[in-house]
């Protein structure tokens, strides 16, 4: 695989939405992951906060994800908080 530096360069291309604000609350999904097999899959999530980050001039998001769909009620799996920029998550309808 082609290398620049010490980051190796992959054959998928991950396709950005635009750099933007997403309010808190929203709905979100992250489709940069790929499983043991290669195949692509999503994490889905709420905006817990959203920024924009002058050192990146970008907006960043943090994340509270609950896995490969939303649970319906309380959720029964672990949450996790993870920190994106906001133009690598795709805003999904309320």
């Amino acid at each position: 695989m082609p290398q620049t530096g010490t980051v190796p360069l992959d054959y998928r291309m991950i396709i950005m939405e635009e750099d933007r604000f997403i309010p808190p609350g929203s709905r979100v999904r992250l489709d940069s992951l790929v499983d043991e097999n290669d195949q692509p899959i999503s994490e889905y999530g709420v905006v817990v906060h959203c920024w924009f980050e002058k050192e990146m001039r970008m907006f960043d998001c943090c994340v509270a994800f609950f896995g490969e769909k939303f649970p319906e009620g309380k959720p029964t799996g672990e949450v996790y908080l993870l920190q994106y920029a906001s133009a690598a998550l795709t805003v999904l309808p309320a």
